[in-house]
């Protein structure tokens, strides 16, 4: 049997966890304020605390150290009804086991009692600071991930970060870096699709001059600068495969070669990734190493699209309110109309895409109340998945055949390359015309504009003849 503590104002929620701590074999012990609660930490110390946050007098942070002073070992479960970014890094700087945000269920209690009564909790100190308040997000989901946020601040591992484009991968890896060990050290953001394939190795691992044509002066890397703090790298999985193996190599060795050099250079930085792909699908593809992934996926974050948490867009629409307020001077108002639609759009774009239609809306609202003909027209899923036009068929195919050119030549496989690659189309190209054009040579030397007779050839060598095919 367990001695519990509930110090909460609310007379429902003591009730629902001493119902459940009686229920289970429990002795459960309540109190209304902080100061109630460090008077029962005289008369008994429990195995278990819940404290609430927000309470009459001292708030349940203030009297956490003083808890903290008197039961070092309990374990101390946070609850309130105002989730944010704010009350999780302080829960894991000051030894909390874990938080709950209200209202929450009587499993979720349950799961609570059940671990914190069989493990401690071994999160380590992070830095107070000051939080950056775009992250925003009262949903359970995000209420996950700020919790991964202050676990990850609290190490220096590598982070993975993934997520759909728009929901805010940077803002986290800025967070991570910001409650961190390393937070007065530089912060290096590189989005790698930004730059130049020919140039990523370049400008990751800098070049010594006379490396190549126009390296007329010695260049330090993203690398070479993110020494001491953090390098966060965005869409990592657009890194040219030989890149990646030098990425690997600096990682374990913790020494930077630049191009052209000789000598590496010795760094120590915090790695911390992002990717809207799927890095597990692009090993699976060739276009990624999969013992770079190890290395990169210590620990990792995923964020929900913001149409799989749309109790979020209230919160968020008042943050970029407030935004537009500082900026431009003004008051700015949404009625309740305009906020309804902005709750039942789909937001393929995410909150980058929220946070223009915000922007929108403020041009047009010149009273400053954005109403629904404020804002934008919806954007729709085809807007950024074209994956049925042609087009993007071709881009798609021209990935491809590159994912399958850096396999070929990062596995020493580069003999005869061309020659290859030209018989995997064609066979592939002729099979389906064949089919397409009801075996007839003709046809389908007109579709691909070469003679007939060369049509039969490739057939022939590549054994796409049967004896139902017609030779017109």
């Amino acid at each position: 049997m367990a001695n519990i503590h509930v110090i909460d104002d609310e007379s429902s929620v003591c009730w629902a966890i001493e119902k459940l701590g009686t229920k289970l074999g429990h002795e459960v012990r309540v109190a209304s304020t902080a100061e109630q609660g460090l008077d029962l930490l005289q008369e008994s110390r429990p195995d278990l605390m819940f404290l609430d946050v927000r309470l009459p007098g001292m708030s349940g942070l203030e009297a956490l150290p003083k808890v903290k002073s008197i039961v070092p070992d309990t374990p101390v479960v946070l609850i309130t009804a105002f989730g944010d970014l704010e009350v999780a890094v302080e829960a894991v700087r000051q030894g909390t086991f874990d938080y709950l945000v209200k209202p929450f269920s009587v499993e979720d209690i349950q799961t609570v009692i059940d671990r914190a009564l069989t493990q401690q909790s071994e999160i380590t100190e992070v830095r107070p600071a000051s939080v950056s308040a775009d992250l925003v997000g009262t949903s359970s989901s995000m209420q996950e991930v700020f919790k991964r946020v202050a676990l990850a601040a609290s190490s220096v591992a590598p982070i993975l970060i993934q997520g759909e484009s728009g929901t805010g991968k940077e803002l986290v890896a800025q967070a991570i870096h910001r409650y961190g060990p390393r937070h007065e050290r530089p912060f290096v953001a590189v989005n790698i699709a930004s730059l130049a394939p020919s140039l990523i190795e370049s400008e990751l691992f800098g070049h010594v001059r006379g490396a190549f044509t126009n390296a007329i002066q010695d260049k330090r890397g993203f690398l070479q600068l993110a020494n001491g703090g953090t390098l966060f790298l965005d869409e990592v999985a657009e890194i040219p495969l030989p890149t990646q193996a030098k990425l690997l190599r600096a990682l374990e060795q913790r020494e930077v070669v630049p191009v052209g050099g000789a000598v590496g250079e010795k760094t120590d930085f915090r790695i911390v990734c992002a990717s809207h792909q799927d890095l597990s699908e692009c090993v699976k593809q060739g276009t990624f190493r999969h013992d770079l992934l190890f290395r990169l996926n210590t620990f990792r974050i995923d964020l929900p699209p913001l149409r799989d948490r749309r109790e979020d867009v209230p919160p968020l629409v008042h943050h970029f309110l407030n935004l537009l307020e500082k900026e431009y001077g003004k008051p700015l108002r949404i009625s309740a109309a305009a906020m309804e639609e902005l709750q039942g759009r789909p937001w393929y774009g995410n909150v980058r895409e929220l946070r223009n239609a915000i922007e929108h809306a403020h041009i047009l609202a010149r009273s400053g109340v954005i109403e629904v003909e404020h804002l934008p027209a919806a954007v729709s899923k085809a807007w950024f998945d074209r994956s049925d036009d042609e087009g993007s068929i071709e881009e798609n195919l021209a990935r491809e055949i590159g994912a399958w050119t850096r396999n070929r030549l990062s596995v020493g496989d580069s003999e005869n390359l061309w020659a290859r690659f030209q018989a995997l189309a064609e066979k592939e190209m002729l099979q389906e015309l064949l089919q397409q054009c009801d075996g007839q040579y003709l046809a389908i030397a007109r579709v691909l504009g070469i003679h007939r007779t060369t049509v039969k050839k490739k057939c022939e060598q590549y054994g796409l003849l049967s004896p139902d095919q017609k030779d017109d």
